[in-house]
């Protein structure tokens, strides 16, 4: 694209935000372009358009050009452009650009406006002991967080544009000396390889990010808080921030990863161990008891004590409906239910879902239309779900906990077992650029352990072992 005022105006055409003045300077007439918003005015009066009109006086158009860049004009950031398409791109990013009659290129002046939302602390990933800055929406905010949290000179940001309409700002972290290179070279081809129109939403970016997967699983993590980003850079994980999207991605991912809690590294390794183990079994209860409880209930009475057993065909004496119907039915009232509580406003979201699920099921239950010990194992496996760290993670478990209850249904055990298979089968398939999914509990294990480790100093000697509490 040529570099002409009628060029720049002609891309921009009637909108009302772009701007476009003829100033004199040095008895020179010049071309100012800026965006409506994304400058600021008070800047671009101060610091481009004063020191234009007043200190240039007598200078011909070289030397205009010259002493602009050079400083005169004391703005903190000025950049030469030579080409149309760059003129446009800057003007998007928040810089006033004044051409100059009869020169081939243009001076773009820093005025981005200051306008931004606060940091605040972390919506989903709350801890009680650790930090309580979060992301937002301000890509250049959120690289100053984390500078704040690691202040090395190691720490690198690849900066590139994606979107052809959007035209977003992407950001590749990672620490040099300790991020493999390769995974770097693959996140930066991979960003730069989008032909897409939009990056502008979180779907987007994970999607286009790691290819069209058809898996529920997710093959990217995404984190709200600036310590645990900095935590997985010191690991050798690359991180991806995306403008506009308070939040930032980890990769690469696996099991052990989305089973680790923000909270983990507040706590004391026992008590952070404790809890992951406690974690591991709300996963298989979550995942697994709904399934269990179909087909113990309707193939495989004879394995179950006879208490438990004659308790439960009492509780069921009276209900209409087989087995698989009333557990569906509470699973897919719980989805419903959850949903529902999203989408409401959050003072009525919280009230609505509880009541809900207290009206519908003990109505149900009295009604007789679903056994009470249905309830209790879908209540259970529910709860147990909320336990996951990563909501993504959960949301895949959900849909893969229907799935192993409709395979119990149709074969009791052996279909669960079946089913079971089947998704360790998909599990063991799946990659995150390049590293096995299952890790932990792979050979080709790439990070994450069940027990939390001990956190220990570079200078800790095999003889400190063991004395713990002395000075």
């Amino acid at each position: 694209m040529e570099l002409t005022a009628a060029a720049i105006e002609a891309a921009f055409g009637e909108t009302g935000d772009f701007v476009a003045r003829e100033v004199e300077a040095a008895g020179w007439r010049l071309r100012l372009y800026f965006i409506d918003g994304l400058v600021t005015g008070g800047t671009i009066s101060e610091y481009v358009l004063r020191p234009l009109a007043q200190a240039l006086t007598g200078a011909n158009m070289g030397q205009l050009v010259e002493r602009a860049e050079r400083g005169t004009v004391y703005n903190a950031v000025c950049v030469r452009v030579t080409d149309g398409a760059d003129a446009l791109s800057k003007l998007l990013n928040g810089f006033a650009v004044v051409l100059f009659p009869g020169e081939k290129t243009a001076l773009a002046f820093e005025a981005k406006t200051t306008v931004n939302r606060s940091t605040g602390a972390p919506q989903v990933e709350n801890t009680v002991k650790g930090a309580k800055d979060a992301f937002n929406e301000n890509m250049r905010i959120n690289t100053g967080l984390i500078r704040r949290h690691m202040r090395s000179e190691k720490l690198r940001f690849t900066q590139l544009v994606v979107g052809t309409q959007t035209a977003t700002n992407v950001s590749v972290a990672w620490v040099d000396g300790v991020t493999d290179p390769e995974l770097i070279e693959r996140t930066v081809q991979r960003l730069k390889s989008l032909d897409v129109d939009s990056l502008a939403t979180t779907a987007a970016a994970e999607e286009y990010l790691t290819g069209s997967r058809k898996t529920a699983f997710p093959l990217l993590q995404y984190t709200e808080r600036t310590d645990r980003f900095v935590t997985a850079l010191l690991a050798g994980r690359v991180g991806i921030l995306i403008d506009g999207l308070p939040l930032a991605y980890l990769a690469p991912v696996n099991l052990g990863r989305l089973m680790d809690s923000p909270e983990d590294l507040s706590r004391d390794f026992v008590s952070a161990s404790a809890l992951r183990v406690l974690r591991y079994a709300a996963l298989l209860v979550t995942l697994l008891l709904p399934g269990l409880y179909v087909a113990m209930a309707a193939f495989h009475q004879e394995m179950l004590p006879t208490a438990l057993l004659q308790s439960v065909i009492e509780s069921k004496q009276n209900v209409p409906f087989p087995t698989i119907i009333e557990v569906l039915f509470l699973l897919l009232a719980f989805e419903i239910l959850q949903e529902a509580g999203l989408q409401l406003p959050q003072s009525i979201g919280q009230t609505v879902s509880i009541i809900g699920g207290l009206v519908v099921g003990s109505a149900a239950v009295e009604a007789k239309l679903i056994s009470p010990a249905a309830l209790i194992a879908v209540s259970v496996a529910g709860i147990c779900g909320f336990a996951l760290p990563e909501r993504d993670f959960a949301d895949a478990i959900r849909i893969w906990r229907l799935v192993l209850a409709v395979a119990a249904s149709i074969a009791g055990l052996f279909g669960l077992t079946a089913a079971v298979l089947l998704l360790v089968a998909r599990l063991a398939g799946l990659q995150s650029y390049g590293a096995a999914y299952l890790a932990p509990f792979s050979a080709a294990s790439g990070g994450g352990a069940i027990l939390r480790k001990r956190l220990v100093t570079r200078n800790q000697k095999p003889e400190d072992a063991g004395q713990e509490g002395k000075p």
